[in-house]
């Protein structure tokens, strides 16, 4: 590839994972299961600190049938994501950001959950980037968040 191909090819990938992970958010608020399942692998990993991991895809989708999630979607609530800061190595990625989930109360709107996020994606035979494992820390003072974001830099595996 020539550098103006490739630097292309960094473009359009970033965008690519930008799309991926503000999408579930609105794929995951919509109870849309199918499309929240498309931003995983088939054996993807959405592992959260405080609630625990849903293994595979299936598991993943299932999240928008649960009844905790279903009761925070009735009262309002978002999961939102801050622009990520991504290393792309070859058909691997990692996306590092701040998620949170603002929901509606009786006073009013708050930040029901601020977490550290670290998600791990690859591009699969279709050209598709998606997640292999996402690992979400809360940011509440325990110190596995900062470090979670602290690997910033590290393409490697979940720890």
């Amino acid at each position: 590839m020539s550098d103006l191909e490739q630097r292309l090819r960094a473009v359009e990938d970033r965008l690519a994972i930008y799309q991926v992970i503000s999408g579930y958010g609105y794929a995951v608020d919509g109870c849309n299961a199918e499309a929240v399942g498309s931003f995983y692998t088939e054996s993807g990993i959405y592992a959260v600190g405080d609630v625990g991991s849903f293994e595979g895809r299936d598991a993943v989708m299932a999240i928008t049938d649960r009844p905790t999630h279903r009761g925070l979607v009735a009262n309002g609530c978002a999961h939102m994501a801050t622009v990520p800061f991504v290393v792309i190595e070859g058909d691997r990625a990692v996306a590092t950001c701040h998620t949170m989930v603002p929901m509606h109360g009786e006073s009013g709107f708050y930040i029901g959950r601020l977490s550290a996020s670290r998600i791990e994606l690859v591009r699969e035979d279709d050209g598709q980037w998606r997640i292999t494992h996402r690992q979400n820390y809360m940011l509440d003072g325990d110190p596995s968040g900062p470090a979670l974001l602290a690997r910033l830099n590290d393409i490697g595996v979940a720890q």
